[in-house]
C-alpha cells in the first residue's frame, strides 16, 4: 500500500502537483498552452529519455506553488487552493509557509479593496456554513440512530424531518393567504351577514344569508346544552360542536368586506380566490419538492449501482473516517460499517442460494407466489368492503341510537375511522409474515411489503372518499336539495313516525368531509402514542425483568425494527394532510406538530424497545422507495381534490364560496369570475394560452426538448458502457502484465539457480 502512487502523493509534494489540476486558481496563458500541448502530445511521443525528462521538468515548473506570485491576492488564492489538494497536513503547512515567505508587491487601492471584499465574503460563507450546520435539527440524534441501526433506519428519521419541513412550508402558505388576512383586515366584519350590509345584495347573496342563518341555528342548538367538559372533549376529538365554527374547518371562512385605510372605500378581500390559491400553491410546492428529492435519490442510486463492482474494496479501504477523535464517535462509525457489511453479505448469501435452485424448486416457488398473491388480493378486497360497510351503516346506527348518551354517539361516529386504523395495523402484519414465504431478496421483500401496504392504505382512503361522495350526492327522496346541498333537510321531518337523525342531515358538506379526515388524523396520532407507551414500553420492561427467568419470554424477545411499517405510517399521515388541506386549512399545522412529536417518540422507542433487524435493508433502495411511495400518495390526494374543485357545487351555508353556490357553479368558477374582471388584453392573453393555437406548438416544443434530453441520456449511457468495458480491458491488461512479470522472474530465478 505504501508503494501506491496515491499514498506517495499524500505524503509528499507530489500531492500538491496533482492537486493543482483541480484547484480553482487563475492560470497563466503559458501554463494553459502547456497543458493543452501535453494533452495533445502525450509523453510517449518523445523518442529519447532526455526529451521525456525535459518535458516533465517543464510541467513540474508550471505547477510550482510559489512560481509567479506577484501580489497579495495571488498569495491568498494559493493558500486557499491548498485545502483541496491531495497531501498531508505537514506538507500543506510547509508549502503554506513557503508561500507566505515569498515577497510580493503592494496592490493598488482598487485591487486591494476588491481583495478585502473577497476575503470578507469568503469568511462570511465559512461562518454561515458552520452556523447552518449547528442549527440543523436532530443531527446528533441521526448519528446515534445510524450507529446502532444502520443508514437505512436513519434514512427514515431524515424522511420524517423532511416531511416536517414540507408541512411547515404548506402551513406558512395557508397562514399567509387565508388566516392572516382573515384576522388582520382593517375594520373587517365579524360575521358573514354583516359583511353584506350596505351593499347591493344580489339574489344569491340573500339566499346565502338565509342558508347561513340556518346553519348557525343548528350550531347554536348544539352549544345551548351548556358548558360540559366531557362534551367539549368529545367535540374536540370529533371536530364538531364548538370546534366546527372555528377556522380549523372550511365553513368558518367568508369574503371579508372592509374599509380600506388607503382609499377610504369599501373593498373586499376575495377569500375564495385566496383559498384556491393557497391550496394550489401547497400542492405545487409539494410536487416540486418531491420531484427534486426523487431525482436526487435516483442519481445517487444510479451512481452507487454502477460502483457495485468494487463494493467491498471501497468499504474496506475508504470506509473509515480518520478525522474521528472521540471513542463514542468511533464506536458509532464502527457499528455503521459493520451493519453495511452485514447487508452486503446477506444479499450475497441469497444470490448463492438463487444460483443453486433447481428447476423443480423454481416451479414450486412460482406456484407458491401465485397462490399467495391471489390470497392477498382477496384479503385486500375484503378489507375494503369492510370499510365501505362500516361507513354505509354509520347513518343507520346514528338513526337507531340518536337519543342515547354522547359517549355512544361518539363511538358510532368513530366506527369508520377505527375500522380503517385497525385494518392498517392488522393486515400489514399479515403481509409481513406472508412475504417471508415467497423467498425474495431483502430489498425486493421490502418493496413487495411496501406496495401491498400502500395499496391497502390508499385504497382504504379511496373507499372512504367514494362512500362520502355517494352519501353527499345520493338522490334519496327523503332529503331535500337546498343551499347547494342534497342533505340540507329531510322532507319527512314532519312525519313523527320517521326518526331522522341529526347526523344524516348535513348543513355544510365541506366541513363534514374535513371532520372525517380530522378524526383519522387524531386517531392515527393516538394509536402511535398508545402503541408506544402502552404496548411497546411494557413489553420491554417485562423482557428486561423476566427474560432470564422464563424461557418463553426470552424466546419472544424484543420486536425488530419494521421499516416498511413505520414508513407507511408517516406516508399515510402525509396523505391525510394533503386530502384535508382544502377542507381544513390547519391540518398541515397539525401534521407539522405530529412529525415533530413522531421523531422523538420513534427515537425513544427505537433506542429502548427495539432490536436491529436480522434481515437488514439496503440504504439506496430505501430512500428511493420512501419518495416513490410518497409520490403515489400525493397523486392519490391531488386527483380527488382537483376533480372536486372543477365539478362540485359549493355550499351556500358556509365557506368563502357561499355567494357563488348556484346549480351550475363550481369552485373553479371563482377564478373565471376574477379573470373576466381583468382588462380585455389580459383576458385575451389568458384565453390564448388555452387555445389549440398555443397548446399544440407548446406540446411539440416540449416533445422536442424531451427528445433532446433523451438523446443526450442515451449518448451518456453508451459512453458509460464504453468506459466500463475499457476499465475491464485495462484490468485484464494488468493481470496479463503481472503474469508475464511473474514468468520472467521465475525464469530468471530458474536460470540463476542452474548457473549456480
Amino acid at each position: 500500500m505504501a508503494q501506491l502512487p496515491s499514498a506517495q502523493a499524500y505524503n509528499s509534494l507530489t500531492g500538491l502537483v496533482l492537486g493543482r489540476h483541480i484547484a480553482d486558481l487563475p492560470r497563466r496563458k503559458s501554463s494553459l498552452i502547456q497543458r493543452r500541448r501535453s494533452s495533445i502530445y502525450p509523453l510517449n511521443i518523445f523518442e529519447t529519455e532526455e526529451e521525456k525528462l525535459s518535458h516533465a521538468r517543464k510541467q513540474s515548473r508550471s505547477m510550482n506553488m510559489v512560481e509567479d506570485i506577484e501580489n497579495e491576492e495571488e498569495v491568498w488564492n494559493r493558500r486557499q487552493s491548498i485545502k483541496s489538494m491531495a497531501a498531508s497536513i505537514q506538507v500543506k503547512k510547509a508549502v503554506r509557509d513557503q508561500i507566505v515567505r515569498v515577497p510580493v508587491t503592494e496592490a493598488t487601492r482598487l485591487k486591494a479593496w476588491h481583495h478585502r471584499q473577497k476575503q470578507s465574503w469568503q469568511r462570511f460563507k465559512l461562518h454561515a456554513r458552520s452556523w447552518i450546520y449547528q442549527l440543523e435539527p436532530w443531527s446528533g440524534a441521526l448519528k446515534e440512530v445510524e450507529g446502532q441501526f444502520g443508514t437505512a433506519i436513519m434514512g427514515y428519521f431524515r424522511f420524517v424531518r423532511w416531511l416536517m419541513f414540507l408541512n411547515m412550508y404548506i402551513c406558512l402558505v395557508n397562514i399567509c393567504l387565508t388566516l392572516v388576512p382573515y384576522f388582520a383586515l382593517y375594520k373587517s366584519p365579524s360575521n358573514f351577514t354583516s359583511s353584506l350590509i350596505g351593499l347591493n345584495t344580489t339574489f344569491f347573496q340573500a339566499e346565502a344569508v338565509d342558508c347561513t342563518h340556518g346553519y348557525k341555528e343548528e350550531l347554536n342548538d348544539v352549544r345551548s346544552a351548556g358548558p360540559d367538559v366531557f362534551s367539549d372533549i368529545l367535540h374536540f376529538l370529533q371536530g364538531t360542536g364548538w370546534m366546527e365554527d372555528t377556522v380549523l374547518f372550511y365553513g368558518a371562512f367568508f369574503n371579508k368586506t372592509y374599509l380600506s385605510p388607503i382609499h377610504g372605500e369599501r373593498e373586499t378581500y376575495h377569500m375564495g380566490l385566496s383559498y384556491l390559491l393557497a391550496t394550489g400553491v401547497s400542492f405545487i410546492i409539494s410536487f416540486f419538492v418531491i420531484v427534486k428529492n426523487s431525482s436526487k435519490g435516483l442519481k445517487d442510486t444510479a451512481v452507487i449501482h454502477g460502483a457495485t463492482m468494487a463494493m467491498y474494496s471501497n468499504k474496506v479501504l475508504t470506509g473509515w473516517d480518520f478525522c474521528i477523535s472521540q471513542a463514542k464517535a468511533a464506536k458509532t462509525k464502527h457499528s455503521n460499517i459493520s451493519g453495511e457489511f452485514k447487508k452486503d453479505l446477506e444479499i450475497q448469501r441469497f444470490m448463492w442460494k438463487m444460483e443453486n435452485r433447481t428447476t423443480g424448486d423454481k416451479i414450486k416457488l412460482y406456484l407458491l407466489r401465485t397462490v399467495i398473491n391471489i390470497l392477498m388480493v382477496f384479503l385486500l378486497g375484503g378489507s375494503l368492503y369492510l370499510i365501505y360497510l362500516s361507513f354505509s351503516q354509520l347513518l343507520v346506527l346514528q338513526e337507531q341510537f340518536n337519543d342515547t348518551t354522547p359517549a355512544l354517539v361518539f363511538v358510532i361516529q368513530y366506527i369508520p375511522s377505527v375500522t380503517i386504523t385497525l385494518l392498517n395495523i392488522i393486515v400489514p402484519i399479515v403481509f409481513k409474515k406472508v412475504v417471508l414465504l415467497e423467498d425474495y431478496t431483502p430489498s425486493f421483500e421490502m418493496i413487495m411489503t411496501l406496495l401491498r401496504t400502500i395499496l391497502l392504505r390508499l385504497s382504504s382512503l379511496g373507499v372512504l372518499l367514494i362512500s362520502i361522495y355517494q352519501l353527499l350526492q345520493s338522490d334519496d327522496p327523503q332529503y331535500e336539495y337546498m343551499c347547494g346541498n342534497k342533505r340540507w333537510s329531510s322532507s319527512l321531518a314532519s312525519n313523527t313516525s320517521t326518526n331522522v337523525s341529526a347526523g344524516s342531515i348535513i348543513k355544510c358538506w365541506e366541513t363534514y368531509v374535513g371532520q372525517q379526515i380530522y378524526k383519522l388524523v387524531i386517531l392515527d396520532f393516538l394509536v402511535l402514542i398508545i402503541v408506544t407507551f402502552i404496548v411497546e414500553l411494557p413489553r420491554r420492561l417485562v423482557y428486561n425483568t423476566f427474560s432470564k427467568r422464563f424461557k418463553l419470554i426470552d424466546m419472544v424477545g424484543l420486536p425488530e425494527v419494521d421499516l416498511p411499517k413505520v414508513v407507511l405510517d408517516i406516508v399515510y399521515a402525509q396523505t391525510l394532510c394533503w386530502m384535508g388541506l382544502f377542507f381544513s386549512p390547519l391540518i398541515p399545522f397539525m401534521c407539522f406538530l405530529k412529525c415533530f412529536i413522531v421523531f422523538y417518540v420513534k427515537k425513544f422507542t427505537l433506542l429502548n424497545n427495539y432490536v436491529a433487524p436480522t434481515r437488514p435493508y439496503r440504504t439506496t433502495h430505501s430512500n428511493s422507495l420512501f419518495i416513490g411511495m410518497l409520490f403515489i400518495s400525493f397523486l392519490m390526494a391531488a386527483i380527488p381534490i382537483t376533480y372536486m374543485v372543477g365539478n362540485f357545487n359549493p355550499s351556500q351555508s358556509c365557506g368563502p364560496f357561499r355567494v357563488y353556490a348556484t346549480n351550475h357553479t363550481v369552485f373553479f368558477d371563482t377564478v373565471a369570475h376574477v379573470i373576466l374582471e381583468w382588462p380585455q388584453e389580459a383576458q385575451d392573453v389568458f384565453f390564448f394560452l388555452g387555445k389549440t393555437n398555443f397548446f399544440i406548438p407548446a406540446i411539440l416544443v416540449m416533445c422536442l426538448i424531451m427528445y433532446y434530453y433523451w438523446a443526450v441520456k442515451e449518448g451518456l449511457t453508451k459512453m458509460e458502457k464504453m468506459l466500463q468495458e475499457q476499465l475491464k480491458l485495462e484490468g485484464r491488461d494488468k493481470q496479463f502484465l503481472l503474469a508475464r512479470v511473474n514468468e520472467i522472474v521465475q525464469h530468471m530465478d530458474t536460470g540463476g539457480a542452474t548457473n549456480g
